[in-house]
């Protein structure tokens, strides 16, 4: 896969905080604050804050967000492949059959999978009509219209599969070669190169079928008119005008969705979603604690966007009643600051790695919650999504996990920004500065926290605040010149892929804040100096990973952990992060999706099914 190609406009959603990735702690798979026999019925009522929402109107093909993947994977828009809305490996690193009747069957050369569609799944209201085949195809036709797909995640698909590379780079191509409609109840992939995790790139929500009918009338509103797939559709779409510019009534970008059910999804066709809700509101705004407050007071069922602050976490572990209403899962996020390894004093490896000695990984923890929030790491990837591999990989283990002065100081030694080997930095490159965000006191104080570890190997942070935005263009920008800049991350799906090469690789590509795989051009056009022993680089390691079996790459990608973290080191883990879901008293039903990090809202029902 070209590098050129793999980032257009990545996401950076989840570039600072992991908003809905992670996992730890409680693991109760599917019970709630008031574990009874699931009744179906109720309407489920939701809170998303200002600060997030659907990013493109729940477009299937651009979609690049959890909170969304996670309502079209429960509710709007079923897949070929699927997961199973459960915690742990058989919810995120195991894909099964939803629209196809089986798992595919694959060439003998790895580069053709065949899927059998079912019978009788239909589209909803206003459609109403049989999924076919063709309804696949013209979804990839989609994600390789680079308009269409602009914000999403076309990369994945870009060199391979077949033909999408073409159609992609050549507005005068329509039509991805690789992907063809055998039959109305046959589809064919054909992959450029043989991929082992290809089945997680089947059940992204881009792969979704989409009616020709919906993208010819709705080519840039699409998701707004979204003719479902799944137990859910959009209320209002029963006899809506298809070709008009009126959504339905349960679509109100940014201020409310309603979701209802969808008079055509036959849960016959379904081992998945048991969907024992009649519906779903959700309305958006208002500050985090505040709606926290009214899934304490039963207003609402729970805040879907809400980060779990130190404060709320307190309050529920005080009280019995409330205890049980946190729901804490290991996920597969991490929290972590990113190294620019061309900017000085972070363009020494012993500088980066005399940092990750030093902090005090524990401090941090206790700061924003104590384990709730996550486990103590001091590597990036998490060992849940190898299924283990890697799993007692400690690189920079202490005592406590207080962090190693001693270490430190010793590997500072051999700086050359430390002039007198005293193992103190004391060079007047040692003073940087370090980003976050503006009014984010948690992240604040974890920068406050940090320089105070680093100071007694002489480094000094410079804090500055910016808004989001302005930190990530920051951070992302080679030009910039800015050496340490705090970051979280969530995986796409249940590969370590997902890690390493949007975060390092391709050099300036968006969420790389290392910028390793750069090359000489853009680092002298940014006014450095090209590195005497060349450009950190394992762009040929992730092809090797990529390519191999899921079980072959797993162990590929943990000794890919631990090249990165000795070898090259240019990032500072602090903990893998934890998933946090807050319920209201009347959730009686409570299941974690792995593979969006968050609860699984089509497990969910409601005491005495919402009466």
């Amino acid at each position: 896969m070209s590098k050129t190609f793999r980032y257009g406009a990545v996401v950076v959603v989840f570039s600072i905080v992991a908003a809905a990735c992670g996992g730890g702690g409680d693991t109760t798979e599917t019970e709630g604050p008031a574990a009874t026999e699931p009744v179906a019925g109720g309407v489920l009522k939701v809170g998303f804050d200002g600060g997030s929402d659907f990013f493109y109107g729940m477009n299937p093909t651009a979609e690049y967000y959890s909170l969304s993947w996670e309502f079209l994977r429960c509710c709007l828009a079923r897949t070929l492949l699927s997961y199973s809305g459960t915690p742990g490996d058989e919810g995120g690193n195991e894909t099964l059959p939803d629209l196809a009747t089986d798992q595919p069957t694959i060439s003998d050369d790895g580069l053709t999978y065949t899927f059998t569609i079912k019978d009788g799944v239909m589209f909803g209201d206003p459609l109403n009509r049989e999924i076919v085949a063709e309804d696949f195809v013209t979804a990839m036709n989609r994600i390789a219209d680079p308009e269409a797909s602009s914000g999403g995640y076309w990369f994945y698909y870009h060199g391979v599969v077949a033909g999408f590379a073409e159609a992609y780079d050549d507005e005068k191509l329509d039509e991805v070669s690789g992907i063809k409609a055998v039959d109305d109840k046959t589809l064919e992939i054909t992959l450029e190169e043989p991929i082992g995790a290809f089945p997680f790139l089947v059940a992204m929500p881009a792969m979704a079928p989409l009616p020709a009918e919906l993208v010819k009338a709705h080519p840039k509103d699409i998701g707004q008119f979204l003719v479902s797939s799944g137990p859910y559709q959009w209320e209002g779409m029963e006899g809506l005008d298809l070709e008009g510019d009126t959504p339905p009534s349960g679509m109100d970008i940014g201020k409310s969705y309603v979701l209802v059910r969808n008079p055509s999804y036959d849960k016959a066709t379904d081992d998945l979603r048991p969907a024992y809700l009649d519906g779903i509101e959700v309305q958006v705004g208002g500050e985090v604690q505040d709606l926290l407050d009214k899934v304490e007071k039963g207003v609402i069922d729970l805040c879907a966007t809400c980060l779990a602050t130190a404060t709320t976490l307190q309050t529920y572990h005080a009280d019995p009643a409330l205890e049980e209403r946190i729901k804490v899962y290991p996920g597969d996020g991490i929290s972590y600051s990113g190294l620019n390894v061309f900017q000085p004093p972070m363009d020494d490896i012993h500088v980066r790695k005399a940092i990750n000695w030093v902090i005090d990984r524990a401090a941090l923890l206790r700061l924003i919650g104590g384990p709730d929030q996550g486990i103590i790491t001091s590597h990036f990837i998490p060992p849940s999504m190898l299924s283990g591999a890697g799993e007692e990989y400690d690189p920079y283990a202490s005592e406590g996990d207080r962090g190693d002065v001693a270490k430190a100081m010793e590997e500072m030694k051999l700086s050359k920004y430390d002039t007198d080997q005293d193992g103190v930095c004391d060079a007047p490159e040692c003073t940087f500065d370090a980003l976050t965000i503006t009014d984010d006191d948690d992240a604040i104080k974890t920068l406050e926290t940090m320089s105070s570890s680093m100071e007694q190997v002489g480094l000094t942070m410079n804090i500055k605040t910016l808004t989001y935005n302005a930190v990530v263009q920051k951070c992302a920008t080679l030009a910039a010149h800015q050496a340490f800049c705090q970051a979280g991350w969530g995986k796409d799906f249940a590969s370590a892929f997902t890690y390493f090469d949007p975060l390092l690789d391709g050099g300036e590509n968006g969420s790389n804040y290392a910028f390793l795989g750069t090359t000489e051009a853009a680092l002298k056009e940014a006014g450095y100096d090209v590195p005497a022993d060349g450009i950190p680089s394992i762009s040929a390691k992730i092809d090797e990973c990529w390519a191999m079996s899921l079980e072959s790459a797993n162990e590929c990608w943990a000794a890919l952990d631990v090249y990165v973290m000795e070898e090259i080191v240019p990032v500072v883990p602090r903990r893998f992060s934890n998933a946090i879901d807050i319920l209201g008293e009347r959730i009686a039903n409570y299941s974690f999706d792995q593979f969006a990090g968050l609860g699984a809202i089509d497990h969910y029902s409601l005491v005495n099914g919402g009466a």
